[in-house]
């Protein structure tokens, strides 16, 4: 019976899970505090016509305001904040618009927030609508390419967590974040897209050790679909130590970002490595190859093994250090044996002399008493006696 009830527990259990799991892509794509819900309403000068976002093309100098609404579905007066960041690349492959300008890639001229403002708070009635504006002061120096960005709306009450952003225009976030893209460009003809890479380090996802190829997109396109094949290997071996295979990346203009390997729940040895990368966006067919060195200190590999969780022990250290000590061992052994039997060697040898020393001086100990004898018994001395 007890066996049978732990059955039906778990059965009913799984059958929650599931459940669950249907039903969460069909729950509502808003908040349960703020029900908030945002429209781009596009302008004319709309490239992408039936976009959720705005794709815009404009003239150098010019200035533009957008029109950006928010619906508040709830019963409450709602506060929303407004932002505008440019777009990063995240290492996942995929737009990222929740951090401000300040890590913007070296490449990148005019961030979107650069060129945009908007108001910084906005209250939205409840059950009702407010149309704020977003203003553009598009630079009078022409630029190519694309200049690429959000507008970001978060709740005024909650603080501000980081989301990765798909590919479509805009998204809500399970922190009730919501992000409207704006694509500006002021010609139809993109510049030829390319990649470059920076520098290959140790680092941590999750508190795992993994190695970052951190690539960078010096051009103003996007780079669509793009695919990696990475491994690394010690310097000097060919074999690979760990490799990847990513594909789908979405590349946002002027940014750079990392490409993990995963070091698979192994701890970091010092020692020069190289990082062999091919790189290629699907969808244009352009391909990139990269080699490059790098080095992980014995500093780095133990602050990071340190701090690393679910990490495999190394066992070949202990093995190696085992050996060397057994072999160290074994010399000393040795080396005692041979200076013991030097030792019983050179007694034996002083025995040996000591006990011919012994010997020699009993011979003549002998041969002086056999020669007193001699002496005594001899007829010469008997005759000079009797005379």
């Amino acid at each position: 019976m007890t066996l049978l009830k732990q059955s039906m527990s778990w059965s009913r259990r799984v059958f929650l899970c599931l459940a669950l799991l249907i039903l969460l892509p069909f729950s509502p794509a808003y908040g349960e505090e703020i029900p908030i819900s945002v429209k781009a309403i596009l302008p004319d000068n709309q490239v992408t016509k039936d976009a959720g976002y705005y794709d815009l093309k404009v003239n150098p100098g010019e200035k533009q305001e957008l029109s950006f609404q928010l619906y508040n579905q709830g019963d409450k007066d709602a506060t929303v904040n407004i932002n505008i960041n440019p777009a990063y690349t995240g290492d996942g492959g995929s737009f990222v618009y929740t951090e401000d300008e300040t890590n913007k890639d070296s490449s990148l001229k005019y961030p979107l927030s650069s060129i945009a403002t908007s108001e910084q708070t906005v209250s939205i009635p409840a059950k009702g609508t407010t149309v704020t504006k977003v203003t553009l002061d598009i630079p009078s120096e022409p630029f190519e390419g694309l200049i690429l960005g959000a507008i970001r709306v978060t709740s005024a009450d909650a603080g501000e967590k980081k989301t990765e952003e798909t590919k479509k225009g805009f998204n809500i976030s399970n922190n009730f974040a919501y992000s409207v893209a704006i694509q500006l460009r002021e010609s139809d003809d993109l510049p030829k897209s390319d990649l470059a890479l920076k520098k290959v380090f140790a680092s941590q996802v999750a508190g795992r050790n993994t190695v970052k190829v951190n690539l960078q997109n010096p051009t103003a396109t996007i780079i669509d679909n793009v695919s990696y094949d990475a491994a690394v290997s010690k310097k000097g071996d060919n074999a690979p130590l760990h490799e990847t295979k990513v594909k789908g990346y979405r590349v946002a203009p002027n940014t750079n970002y990392n490409v993990p390997i995963s070091w698979e729940n192994q701890p970091f040895s010092a020692g020069t490595y190289v990082a062999k990368v091919k790189a290629k966006s699907e969808d244009t067919g352009q391909e990139w190859q990269f080699d490059q060195e790098f080095v992980i200190s014995a500093k780095e590999a133990n602050e990071l093994n340190e701090q690393a969780v679910d990490l495999e022990k190394d066992y070949l250290f202990y093995i190696l250090i085992g050996g060397g000590i057994f072999i160290l061992l074994v010399i000393v052994l040795i080396i005692l044996l041979v200076i013991l039997s030097k030792k019983k060697k050179k007694r034996k040898e002083q025995a040996r002399r000591a006990r011919q020393k012994k010997q020699k001086k009993g011979k003549e100990h002998d041969k002086r008493k056999q020669r007193t004898t001699d002496k005594r018994s001899s007829p010469s001395s008997g005759n000079h006696k009797r005379r």
